[in-house]
């Protein structure tokens, strides 16, 4: 084993040994936990380009998965064991959460101080992280809650409409399902450089889930 897989195996593990009570597996670089049955709350650690050319520097991606926006029909499958980050629809990565701003956005070089980049990882994910992962556990906390903290999402706050309309069909509400996803179909048409693909798609989607 390198020093650098070296160094990034003990930041992860002593983050997984604080996490593991709380519920979190362990999956190769992926701690994951399942919270109301079938939502997805992930960290993962990535190793990013090389600083200056000669160390790694990593990353702390956070992510949160609820399977029917991830999967676009109301009935998901859902049946792995774990979800990656990628897979998530809700997603930050750590610095970004504690500075409230994507300039913020940490990356630690792993020539660095084990000791000292654990206790900041733990504690941007302990102050930051596990209370967000607490407020938004549940479907209807993520549909009341899910747009106060844009900077837990920063990949997919502009499908969020379409999202709260895949969790109210889930949720057996097909008229506020069908609500909403009429508002961001109009909002996707009238947009000042409407996307032909993305329209497509949402004709095809509304069909296929039943909302036409």
């Amino acid at each position: 084993m390198d020093s650098v897989t070296k160094q990034r195996n003990t930041i992860e593990s002593a983050v997984f040994r604080k996490l593991r009570p709380l519920g979190f597996t362990r999956h190769g670089n992926t701690l994951h936990r399942f919270v109301s049955g079938d939502i997805s709350q992930v960290i993962h650690f990535q190793c990013g380009p090389a600083r200056l050319n000669t160390t790694p520097l990593l990353s702390v991606n956070i992510g949160i998965r609820i399977p029917e926006c991830a999967e676009r029909r109301f009935f998901p499958v859902n049946d792995k064991a774990y979800y990656h980050e990628y897979e998530c629809n809700i997603r930050s990565r750590l610095g970004i959460l504690s500075s409230k701003s994507t300039e913020g956005e940490k990356a630690f070089p792993l020539d660095g101080d084990t000791e000292a980049i654990c206790r900041d990882i733990l504690a941007e994910i302990e102050e930051d992280v596990l209370p967000l992962f607490e407020i938004l556990s549940n479907r209807q906390a993520i549909l009341a809650h899910r747009g106060e903290y844009p900077w837990f999402d920063i990949v997919g706050s502009h499908m969020a409409q379409l999202e709260a309309a895949m969790i109210y069909g889930h949720l057996g509400n097909r008229q506020k399902a069908k609500e909403l996803f009429d508002a961001y179909y109009e909002t996707v048409l009238h947009h000042p450089e409407p996307h032909p693909g993305h329209i497509s798609y949402l004709d095809t989607l509304r069909a296929q889930i039943g909302l036409s």
